[in-house]
Formats: structure tokens, sequence, C-alpha cells
């Protein structure tokens, strides 16, 4: 029964990621039919691309085919935001210097993961990087908090994309509670209350 429901847990989180990576296209959207970005951080993008890239590879060291598969496609679609909000944004040298700095991240970390044999410190290293980087992308949308508070309205804040990470954060944190694996449960454990804490900004402060 636990098998089951944890196959069927499985397959509901990478669904629901599936959604949560494609609400970035809703707020693409936005950018491209106002022909302006409006200057909003292409922060929580560039860490989604981090994020996605890393925990790739860490799917694939612990051989879990539903952690692979929807990070893969979390890395192209993370990617083509950045594409998008760079082609529309007045600070792309920003951009340049972030993006250049998450591939170089992403290349050392790869490098490091070469240089250790033992698979059990391995997966311990490279689990608390891929945390690290997650937690990142789960507060970076409050790099616009001090914007937010300023001008008493949370436009500059992605809901689709926080909404979804509140429920996707929900799934993989039971996920990682049944296959006892706490590099899933801690990051998306605090991902589920900075996504909740952002939804609330949303209540005080109302999109215009």
């Amino acid at each position: 029964m636990t098998s089951e429901f944890k196959d069927v847990l499985a397959v509901a989180a990478s669904f629901c990621q599936i959604i949560q990576l494609l609400s970035g296209v809703l707020v693409c959207r936005k950018f491209i039919k106002r022909g302006s970005a409006n200057d909003v951080s292409a922060l929580p993008f560039i860490c989604g691309y981090t994020s996605c890239a890393l925990w790739t590879n860490y799917g694939m060291m612990i051989e879990e085919m539903a952690i692979t598969l929807v990070n893969i496609l979390g890395t192209a679609l993370f990617f083509g935001y950045v594409v998008t909000v760079y082609s529309y944004t007045t600070k792309k040298n920003n951009i340049l210097k972030q993006m250049l700095f998450s591939i170089l991240f992403i290349a050392t970390a790869y490098a490091y993961k070469k240089s250790i044999e033992d698979k059990e410190i391995l997966k311990l290293r490279f689990g608390m990087i891929c945390c690290a980087v997650t937690l990142s992308f789960f507060a970076a949308p409050l790099a616009n908090l001090a914007q937010v508070i300023k001008t008493k309205s949370s436009e500059t804040l992605p809901f689709p994309v926080i909404l979804m990470t509140m429920i996707v954060t929900l799934l993989w944190t039971s996920y990682g509670y049944l296959i006892n694996d706490t590099f899933i449960v801690y990051p998306n454990a605090l991902g589920l209350l900075l996504s909740c804490f952002q939804l609330f900004l949303f209540v005080i402060y109302p999109s215009r």
C-alpha cells in the first residue's frame, strides 16, 4: 500500500511540478504583451535553472526517474524564461552576470561530484548543495520584497509561480517523507513556508 501510494504521490508531484514550471509562461507572456519586463528581477528564473540542473544530477545519482525527468524539463524551461526576461529588460548586464555565475556554479558542483568516489558521502554533500540552491529558488521572489512594500503592490511578484510552488512543495515534502530522504523533505518544507508567506503578501498588498 505504501509503495503504491508512493508511486501515486510521485506522479502527482511530478505532474504538479510540470504545471509549476509552465506557470512561468504566464509571467513571460505578460512581458511579451506589454513589450517590457518592467525591470522585474530574473533571479527567480535563474535560481530555478540552477536548482533544476543540480536536481537532475541528484535524481540520476539516487536513480529516481520522477525527479530526473521533471528537472530536465525544468532546466530547459527556466533557461527559456531567462532569455525572455533578458529580451525585455533594461538590466541586461545584471542578468548576464547572474547567469554566468549560475553556469560556473553548476560546472563546479559537477566537477566536485566527479572528485568523490564514496557514494554515500557524495549523496550527502551533493544533496546539501541541492538543498541550498533550492532554498534560494524558493526565496528568490523575495528579491522584490522591498519594492512590494514601497509601492504597496504585489505586481512584481510572479503569482502563478508562487501558487504552484506552494502546491508542489507540499507534495514533494510528503514524497520525501515516504522514501525517507531528508534532502527532499527539508528544502521543500521550508519552501512551503516561504511560498505561503509570499502568497500572504498578495493579501496585504494586492496587485493594482
